[in-house]
């Protein structure tokens, strides 16, 4: 949903070029005035935070005390170390104890020592692989290097600068070498931020396009990417308004935030998968999702009546498109009213029964503004409760939205989060399985189109008061907290999606990336942004498919959807008054294609669910770089990393991002196997993908993969263990792969694979893992399929089974499908394999 209305298309025509024409001015215009409203000047110099003391130096820490300042140096956990800066004039200091998403409780010297002289301090570390990392800091300057290894990697050139109402810092890197600069979370391309100025202070804008910046979110995480390694990062912990300006080789970072204090973390890698560890401990993981939320999704703004939805849900069932979500846009409410149903969705509670008896889960829409109406009880609770932001003169700051004239709830206050929790749980009585939260910028209908810098927050109750400008980009990340804690009431697993959010939101939500529009430019802008986003420690995200604004042509959509099916979040939408854009919309053509594609989605259900798991524990994005866990000069090369995808560890996706039939791809170094043929294709190279070789989903697994998939993809996805359970094992010497069938926070039923090939033998043990309270529903397989990608010449079982067979595998030549009838686990097996093929 948008912000702003545009004059309604009829049909699969065009509006008028005039009309169009008009649009388009009428939205630049509107745009302009926003940018030019919100937008900040930082200053070029300022005071310098030097000429220090140290006024205390323990074992842990370093605290420097000047004329200007005071800064503070220590470790914080496993390869991560602090700095945390205030200016002298700072009133309240809010972040030397306290960060709004940071557990500084967690911070820990553990596996850090510390060397002194009487000009330096060195922590050392140790990281993976044995690598040493040294942070030494120049007390009287207070400024800070790293190194990783014995090679220096990044210092500061000059100590922190101040102003009045402003810090300065400069990064700068000495490592020699080409650089790539990527997370910075939602951003649109390039996805290299080098020779690029990012601005976070999260807005809806009029428009956007490729380059446009700020957009809905705030991931100030930096991450710089050294072909052949290291990786290494920094984040920077402020919701304030900031601007990062890069150098055009990425080597020199200059960072302006609007106030006077910073924490600033280092994450010393040194390769992506551990520096996304070291983010994940500390920003916090992902939590669990019901299992129901990685499959495709549907929606529009708006279908109503209620018999449009069943009108919908049944011809996904009848046309044999799986799909497990609907989505209710803001018409479903009563006036636009959040927690109320309108005339049209009277039937509502009837409307859930139905839809959950056909397997589909419903989720609505949930905007922050409470509409200015007596009689309407949130806004009745909230005024006699004092719930509300506040305008400078101590009133109920008034705005217009969707409803009418709103006052937004302060979700800065914690009182204010457990209030709106219980108007959430109660609202999810009426049988609503997850929450759209939209509108959380929070987004406004005035030219600056959200709440003014002057506007008050209080943090607790009484007189302890914070301004927006100080907390703005923490909105909708406190909106996404309260609604979260919500749904904690009433149920285990909360699913939640959110336009807008702070670093460390993904805690409580996932993310969409706001209202894109039909065009090839968008469909090519999806891979990056999604990457970029889950580098900056958001693992599910997604586009709106088809593109949200506008209407796609055939080809478009279907180019979107076949690569769609395979986004972390897989979600059609649309705005309102716009053609139809649901999978068979486009012509029996089009409906073949996604039908194909989302099928492919729901094969690959337990390989999504089993690296969601990862997500949750180790914080490993779903969707990865291609230069994700071999960083070289050609996965360096942004026409490569910008238009493909690892999909987890064992997966590659090249999909064609234009009308042509074929694209050239490179495929990392090992071996490669084409999804749809099982011929092996050599990697290290690049590739000619064609139809008549990969299809029109290039898709490729890696050598030594074990791939969970479902032999038959489901309608929907059940809330059980089906009876058949596929393992794809790729097998060059040592295959192994954790296979996730349920978990929460304190349950786990999974199946640890491992597969040795020795000579011509394959020595495979699958072992069962089950811990706390698992579902009764859940259960070992009654048919385990091994495909291989070997002829099997002869099969020795050692565990009891009901019986086994093997047989050729009916589409790939030299492949062989072997099934296990009702396995025991720990499963322990024997393969002697032809080496022919």
């Amino acid at each position: 949903m948008s912000g702003a209305k545009e004059a309604p298309t009829t049909g699969r025509s065009k509006p008028p070029k005039m009309l169009a024409v008009r649009q388009g001015l009428l939205r630049g215009t509107l745009s302009f005035i926003q940018r030019w409203l919100n937008n900040e000047h930082p200053p070029g110099k300022g005071l310098r935070l030097t000429n220090n003391k140290v006024v205390y130096a323990g074992v842990d820490s370093l605290k420097l005390k000047g004329s200007n300042g005071v800064i503070s140096f220590s470790p914080y956990g496993p390869g991560i170390f602090r700095a945390y800066y205030c200016a002298k004039d700072k009133a309240e200091p809010l972040l030397e104890d306290k960060s709004w998403t940071i557990d500084l409780a967690k911070q820990s010297a553990d596996g850090w020592s510390l060397k002194r002289t009487a000009e330096t301090s060195e922590y050392t570390c140790s990281l993976a692989g044995g690598i040493e990392a040294g942070i030494t800091i120049v007390g009287t300057l207070g400024t800070i290097a790293c190194r990783i290894d014995s090679t220096p990697v990044m210092l500061d050139l000059g100590p922190v600068q101040t102003t009045k109402e402003w810090l300065l810092v400069e990064k700068n890197l000495v490592r020699p070498g080409t650089v790539g600069v990527f997370g910075l979370g939602e951003n649109t391309p390039p996805m290299n931020k080098a020779g690029k100025t990012v601005t976070m202070w999260n807005t809806s804008p009029i428009d956007y396009s490729t380059g446009a910046n700020p957009l809905y979110q705030s991931w100030p995480v930096v991450i710089y990417q050294y072909a052949a390694g290291p990786a290494f990062g920094v984040v920077f912990d402020n919701p304030a308004y900031a601007v990062f300006r890069f150098s055009s080789d990425g080597k020199s970072l200059r960072y302006a935030i609007k106030d006077t204090e910073l924490n600033c973390f280092f994450l010393l890698g040194p390769t992506l998968p551990e520096l996304l560890g070291q983010l994940s401990y500390l920003t916090g993981t992902l939590p669990p999702l019901p299992k129901w939320s990685l499959g495709y999704q549907q929606s529009r703004w708006s279908y109503t009546p209620s018999a449009q939805v069943r009108e919908i849900t049944s011809e996904f069932r009848k046309r044999d498109i799986p799909c497990d979500v609907i989505y209710l846009d803001i018409d479903y409410m009563d006036h636009y009213k959040p927690f109320t149903w309108g005339k049209s969705f009277q039937d509502h509670q009837d409307l859930m029964r139905d839809l959950h008896s056909q397997g589909f889960k419903v989720v609505t829409i949930l905007d922050p503004g409470l509409k200015v109406e007596p009689g309407y009880q949130p806004y009745e609770s909230g005024v006699k409760q004092d719930m509300f932001v506040k305008d400078r003169n101590g009133a109920n700051m008034n705005k217009l939205v969707w409803p009418g004239s709103v006052h937004f709830p302060d979700f800065i206050n914690p009182s204010v989060r457990e209030w709106w929790s219980t108007m959430v749980c109660e609202f999810l009585r009426s049988g609503v399985d997850g929450l759209w939260c939209d509108m959380n910028e929070p987004a406004t209908f005035d030219f600056r189109s959200t709440l003014p810098p002057d506007a008050v927050h209080r943090r607790l109750q009484g007189s302890s008061t914070l301004t927006h400008r100080q907390v703005h980009n923490l909105y909708g990340f406190s909106m996404s907290r309260a609604t979260y804690e919500g749904f904690l009431k009433t149920n285990r697993l909360p699913y939640l999606l959110t336009r807008s959010t702070y670093l460390g939101g993904q805690k409580f939500a996932t993310t969409w990336t706001g209202d894109n529009s039909s065009n090839w430019e968008h469909l090519q802008a999806s891979i990056p942004m999604m990457l970029n986003l889950g580098l900056s420690g958001q693992p599910i995200s997604g586009p709106d498919i088809g593109g949200y604004r506008g209407s796609p042509g055939p080809a478009l959509y279907q180019r979107w959807i076949l690569q769609g099916a395979l986004y972390p979040f897989s979600r059609t939408h649309t705005m309102e008054d716009s053609p139809d854009q649901e999978p068979w919309s486009f012509g029996p053509e089009v409906e073949a294609s996604a039908r194909r594609a989302i099928k492919l989605r729901y094969r690959l259900i337990p390989y999504f669910y089993s690296l969601l798991f990862e997500a949750t524990r180790r914080g490993q994005p779903l969707l990865r770089p291609l230069f994700y866990y071999n960083p070289t000069a050609e996965s360096l090369q942004p026409e490569y990393y910008e238009t493909q995808f690892l999909l987890g560890p064992h997966l590659l996706a090249a999909p064609l991002m234009n009308l042509n039939p074929t694209r050239t791809c490179y495929l990392p170094p090992d071996q490669w196997y084409s999804w749809w043929t099982g011929k092996a294709v050599g990697g290290g190279q690049t590739y000619q993908t064609t139809a008549q070789k990969d299809t029109d989903l290039p898709l490729f697994l890696h050598e030594n993969s074990v791939v969970p998939v479902y032999p038959e993809p489901p309608s929907y996805i059940p809330e059980r263990s089906l009876d058949e359970l596929e393992l794809i094992i790729t097998i060059r010497d040592i295959a192994q792969g954790l296979v996730v069938e349920y978990f929460n926070r304190s349950a786990l039923l999974a199946y640890q694979a491992q597969f040795h090939l020795k000579e011509s033998w394959v020595e495979g043990m699958i072992y069962m893992l089950r811990q706390g309270d698992v579902p009764e529903d859940y259960h070992p397989p009654v048919h385990l399929y091994l495909t291989i990608n070997h002829r099997v010449e002869q099969m020795v079982l050692l565990t009891t089974c009901a019986g086994y067979s093997t047989e050729k595998h009916p589409n790939f030549d030299g492949w062989t499908k072997i099934n296990i009838k009702r396995p025991g686990f720990p499963l322990s097996c024997r393969i002697k394999v032809n080496w022919s093929n």
